[in-house]
């Protein structure tokens, strides 16, 4: 009879269980901990303030301006066409921007890179056009690069190949020179690739007429087109025939280009 009322008992109180809504369970609440925000805003507008001071101390003071790439200019050169200075901060006063602008200003600069190298160097990388001619303008030459930019104008011999017979129409510095002769002065220009290629130079050539004149003594002489000529370079041809004729103390007469692969020397100069 016992076990009779406590297994009643049991399915009592299983029942009464089922018949509660959980939603009537009283839960305790989860405690939220407390997101301290301002004292973490703090904390990091401290870190800032500690940092933009460090950044700013004589640690980071520019004591060097080195100078990359070029040839040209001398270091000291671009140090002054740049206006960058030694002393400022590394970070906040070496004005990048404003380096690579007055540097850019000048028509030998292609690009200009200027970066730090911590901690206190300031680097100057820059990339120049290179000079290969100048053309006789009057008393004067215009100094040009492989693509016939104007770089600059000299009353002083440069020692570069000399492009005369040019009747040029427009002269700007930082611009392709414009000439009458403009199909064959950029043929010319290809040439002296070519020639800085091989290692070959001609002291002057006259582009008056389609067929030019390239001098390598004043009394030797190269006849053809440029593209005769070029031909000649690349293949090395007209580089063996000089320098036989070198080595045999012959520097009068004319050497003539054609379409064909040899090249014929005449030792009568005209």
């Amino acid at each position: 009879m016992k076990d009779y009322y406590e297994d009643y008992e049991e399915i009592y109180e299983q029942e009464a269980y089922d018949d509660i809504d959980f939603n009537q369970v009283k839960r305790e609440p989860k405690k939220r901990r407390k997101k301290h925000y301002l004292r973490r805003f703090v904390i990091l507008l401290a870190v800032i303030a500690a940092a933009g001071a460090f950044l700013s101390s004589g640690f980071f003071a520019v004591k060097t301006v080195e100078v990359e790439g070029n040839q040209y200019y001398d270091d000291d050169e671009i140090i002054n066409l740049a206006d960058a200075r030694t002393g400022v901060n590394l970070f906040w006063g070496a004005r990048s921007s404003d380096i690579k602008d007055r540097l850019m200003a000048d028509p030998y600069f292609v690009d200009v890179t200027v970066h730090r190298k911590l901690p206190d160097t300031l680097v100057i990388e820059v990339e120049e056009r290179d000079q290969i001619a100048a053309i006789t303008y009057g008393d004067s030459y215009i100094v040009i690069d492989e693509e016939g930019v104007m770089l600059r104008k000299t009353s002083v011999d440069p020692k570069l190949t000399l492009l005369t017979g040019l009747t040029v129409s427009k002269l700007k510095v930082g611009e392709p020179v414009e000439a009458e002769e403009a199909a064959t002065l950029a043929s010319t220009l290809q040439m002296l690739n070519s020639m800085k290629d091989g290692d070959f130079f001609f002291k002057k050539i006259d582009v008056s007429q389609v067929v030019i004149r390239a001098y390598i003594y004043d009394t030797l002489v190269v006849k053809g087109t440029p593209k005769q000529m070029m031909k000649a370079i690349d293949s090395g041809n007209l580089q063996k025939v000089v320098n036989k004729l070198i080595k045999s103390d012959i520097r009068r007469g004319t050497i003539n280009l054609g379409d064909h692969n040899y090249v014929p020397f005449s030792p009568d100069f005209s």
